[in-house]
Parts: C-alpha cells; structure tokens; sequence
C-alpha cells in the first residue's frame, strides 16, 4: 500500500504522534469494560469489548486518527489465554485477539491508510509469558498489524525479574517476523523502573536482542520525564513517551451494577498541559509520543497540534 517502514521512517528523525487510551475511553463512551472483575482485581478490562462492542472500538480508532494519531493501538491488551480465562473464554483467545487487530486495520484503512497499526499486548497475571506472547503475536501478524507493542512490561514480574521479562517479552513478539517496541510501565519520578532498575541496566539487558525502539508508558508525565533522558543517554536506538493522566479503584466499585472499576480522572493534567509534557519529551530525544489511560482524542489533538505545527 504504499507504506514506509515504521522502522526506516523513525531512523530518518521522523516525529510520530501515537494515539491515546483505548479503555478508558471505551468506559466513557458506555462500554462495559469490567467483565470478570472482582473487587481488589480488574478482570479483562476492554478485551471483551473486540466481540461485545466492535463498532465502538472501531470508532475510537478512528477518533484517534482523525485528530492526528499516525499510529494506532489494536485492543489486545488483555486478550491472552490467561487473561480470557478470567470469564471462561480462554478457548476463544485467539477470536478476541484476531478481532482486535482486524478492527484497528479497518479503522486505519479506512481513515488514513498511510497510518501504522501497533499489536498492543500485555502481559498476563500468569502461565507461560513467552508462549502467550508467541501466539498472539502470531495473531496479530496475520491480522495485518504493522509492528508489535509489547505493553506494561516492567511492572509486577511475570517469570523472574523485570529485566528478564522485558527480554522474554521481545524475543516472543519477535518470533511473528514484525518489527517489536517494547513499552516499558511505571517509571518512577527518580527515572528509575518500578523495582528500582535503572535505564541503564534496561538497556544493557536489551543489547543485542530483537528490539526495534523502547517507549516508556502507562506513568506519570513526571515520571516518564524523569526516566526519558536518562533512557536516551543508555540507549541508541528509537525511543518513545506515552503516559497515563491518574486513575483511582472506585471504592464503591461492586456495590452495584452501575459503579465502575476505575473513577477517570483527568486531575490537572488538561491537554493544553500534556502537551507541555510533550514538547519536552521531544526535546529529549522522544520521536513517539501520545497518551496512555485517561488521555483522550482531546489530549491528541493537542500533542498533534503542539509537535507538528
């Protein structure tokens, strides 16, 4: 179709804005996203949506194109076997994670297809990380998906540490012979990751492995501020910024039908103030940059109009 490698385009300097939140903007629009939740634990978030929802899911995508997103995230955060099995779905895995990438590919063709498609995924809570990984990988690749994203790695160790996650998690996604982004969660406002690894031990952990570009994600903007120039001075190749406004476990969450897992707050970070965020992390070295959970196609439209014009 026309379409230069994701990869060869960021290597000539290119700035490429990314889209905003999938689930919680799904919440917003009416979507039930708390399929086989249970107080104290999300259950498969906005997974179920590829099947219970599609048409919102699609529309979301293009929102996000519309306002100046030039990649967008398929809905596969959660659609791994072991996350499926928190609603007994675990068979259909492979149905939830094929719909997924097919939505944001019809969104994409359909609104822009110059645009690149992200296999967004995450890790499971369990079970083997390197053959979920492998399968919707494989999946998504069919599918049409332009590159894979590995998401919110990092974090809670699946296997054994978080840098040995982190290089399980590449490998695996590799296996689909698409280019892999890693999106490394939870950066704390000292730069450092959730367990206190440094950048610098990330990328060393990294060297040498199948990875095209890191982006930080799913923190704070002053954490992801703290940790990206820090992330640029260990690291050479592509790196990325995309951060979560703030969201809180509603406390009446399960007392009735109508209480939502997660209370949405925008708290002060408005998109004219994300923007900001953004402008600075292009200064350090970001060349992707959009929004995790709580961003909305208003902060996009911000981010888009602040780096490009």
């Amino acid at each position: 179709m026309g379409r230069e490698s994701i990869v060869a385009r960021l290597k000539n300097g290119e700035i490429l804005i990314l889209d905003g939140a999938t689930g919680s903007e799904l919440q917003r629009r009416g979507v039930d996203v708390q399929r086989g939740s249970v107080p104290g634990k999300l259950g498969v978030w906005s997974a179920a949506a590829n099947l219970d929802a599609p048409d919102v899911v699609r529309h979301v995508h293009e929102d996000y194109l519309r306002v100046g997103a030039e990649i967008i995230t398929s809905n596969n955060f959660y659609t791994s076997r072991d996350m499926l099995s928190l609603i007994g779905e675990e068979d259909r895995w492979e149905e939830y994670t094929r719909r997924g990438g097919e939505l944001a590919v019809e969104a994409r063709d359909a609104v822009n297809p110059k645009a690149y498609v992200a296999g967004g995924i995450a890790p499971p809570y369990s079970g083997d990380l390197r053959r979920q990984f492998e399968e919707q990988a494989r999946v998504l690749a069919a599918a049409g998906v332009d590159f894979m994203l590995p998401e919110y790695v990092g974090g809670d160790s699946v296997i054994e540490n978080p840098l040995a996650d982190c290089v399980t998690t590449v490998e695996a996604c590799a296996t689909a012979g698409l280019p892999v982004f890693l999106g490394v969660c939870l950066l704390q406002k000292n730069g450092n990751m959730l367990g206190g690894e440094t950048m610098t031990e990330l990328a060393a952990a990294l060297k040498g492995r199948p990875v095209d570009g890191i982006f930080l994600m799913c923190s704070y903007p002053e954490g992801i501020t703290a940790a990206l120039p820090l992330l640029r001075k260990a690291y050479d190749g592509p790196i990325g910024a995309y951060a979560h406004l703030g969201y809180d476990e509603n406390p009446n969450f399960g007392k009735s039908a109508d209480e939502p897992y997660f209370n949405i707050e925008e708290r002060d970070y408005t998109p004219e103030r994300y923007a900001e965020f953004a402008r600075r992390w292009k200064e350090d070295g970001a060349q992707v940059i959009g929004g995790c959970c709580a961003t909305s196609p208003e902060h996009i439209t911000a981010v888009a109009r602040a780096l490009k014009h």
